[in-house]
């Protein structure tokens, strides 16, 4: 009996040696919007501008652009709330201060790629009550 186990065994590790394609189990479910997400998120890590991400992902339809340019902005202003910029913005006093803040508006901005989009800056005027001028 142990032998027709065994036998049992090798033929079924046999079998999903060949009919399983090497790398199956590590390939992540395919969702492209989180796919376009990651890869308008690495090419700003990399430096790229929003005109250049946009030229680079032009594959994608334009609802699918909107949607993930309004996922960004979210992602923007959630950062922005967590770093409790409004109480900051109340409690700045001289200008430096308030230029420590626009700098870290403009960290964030350049982070998520979104520098020439005017309705995140129009946002962002909306929610903290600070203008954006030069960035």
């Amino acid at each position: 009996m142990a032998f027709k186990t065994k036998v049992v065994m090798v033929v079924l590790l046999a079998a999903l040696l060949i009919g399983v394609p090497p790398g199956l189990g590590q390939q992540p479910p395919v969702d492209k919007r989180d796919d376009l997400y990651s890869i308008w998120m690495k090419l700003s890590m990399m430096g790229h501008n929003q005109s250049e991400i946009e030229g680079l992902l032009a594959e994608g339809t334009e609802e699918q652009l909107l949607r993930l340019k309004n996922r960004l902005r979210r992602d923007v202003l959630a950062t922005l709330m967590q770093l409790n910029l409004k109480i900051e913005i109340e409690l700045s006093r001289t200008e430096q201060d308030l230029r420590m803040i626009r700098d870290k508006i403009r960290t964030e901005i350049r982070f998520s790629g979104l520098e020439n989009d005017q309705l995140l800056h129009r946002m962002i005027r909306h929610k903290f009550g600070i203008s954006l001028q030069n960035i």
